[in-house]
């Protein structure tokens, strides 16, 4: 009967790595928060701090939950990582993970936040599994030449 009293492994977020710069300056001190919204509409949010050379870091995020067992359950989770700087919130990663695997193309980005607070916020593109398809986020960071801006 679809599973309605199984529970299920929902991967929410992978491993976040980043480093946070000032026009090239590592930032010290700063709160970076992650904000996490799966179909459950639980809301997960955690904190940490830029450290002497302005890296931070977050653990993988996993739940266990009933809903994939359901019919007509669509599984998605927002992932939003941002700060709150000079009285503006500056997204380090906004983004809508589909499914309840962990995908690769977000492990790679989220594994690699290079952030300055000079850029300017891009909404972009990058590879999807599909290649009819393209994952969409929003960031200050910046990857290698892989992503596009649209």
């Amino acid at each position: 009967m679809f599973g309605l009293f199984k529970k299920y492994d929902v991967h929410l977020c992978p491993e976040v790595r980043g480093r946070i710069l000032d026009n090239g300056i590592p930032v010290i001190g700063l709160t970076v928060q992650r904000w996490l919204g799966y179909t459950d509409e639980v809301e997960r949010e955690d904190l940490t701090t830029t450290d002497e050379s302005g890296h931070f870091y977050f653990p993988e995020y996993n739940i266990r939950s009933k809903l994939p067992g359901r019919l007509f359950v669509e599984n998605i989770t927002h992932q939003a990582i941002y700060i709150d700087y000079k009285n503006k919130r500056l997204p380090l990663w906004q983004a809508i993970l589909e499914g309840r695997e962990p995908i690769a193309a977000f492990n790679i980005k989220l594994n690699s936040l290079n952030c300055d607070l000079k850029s300017e916020i891009v909404d972009f593109e990058f590879k999807h599994a599909n290649p009819n398809r393209m994952h969409c986020a929003r960031s200050i960071c910046r990857w290698s030449s892989d992503f596009s801006i649209y």
